[in-house]
């Protein structure tokens, strides 16, 4: 994990596991809640671009051979890989396909579709 990453991760953790007076309401922070919501959505891409790298080595596909495949620009699929790109559903779903697993394995949560 890079190391802006690990420092990010480990803000994170200091952030959700800051002790508060028992019973007290967290006084929100817009500030600090935006700070949380960028580094876990940061943490969610590199997680699904690492799934993407890694689904199309274990198939032994080039980038070729996804877009044709797929229909999606060997660009495209290069910043998806390496979460310059977020991806929108319907690419998510070509990229499962193409690949033989489901939505959910990508993503590594439940969706419900």
């Amino acid at each position: 994990m890079p190391e802006h990453d690990e420092t990010l991760l480990n803000r994170l953790r200091a952030a959700v596991n800051r002790p508060q007076w028992p019973n007290a309401p967290r006084m929100p922070d817009p500030l600090q809640d935006a700070q949380i919501d960028a580094a876990v959505s940061r943490l969610a891409r590199a997680r699904v671009s690492a799934a993407l790298r890694q689904l199309r080595a274990a198939r032994a596909f080039s980038y070729a051979t996804v877009r044709e495949r797929t229909g999606l620009s060997q660009q495209l699929l290069y910043d998806m890989e390496y979460g310059e790109r977020r991806l929108t559903l319907a690419e998510l779903r070509l990229l499962a396909d193409c690949y033989g697993v489901a939505v959910n394995d990508v993503l590594g949560v439940e969706v419900e579709e």
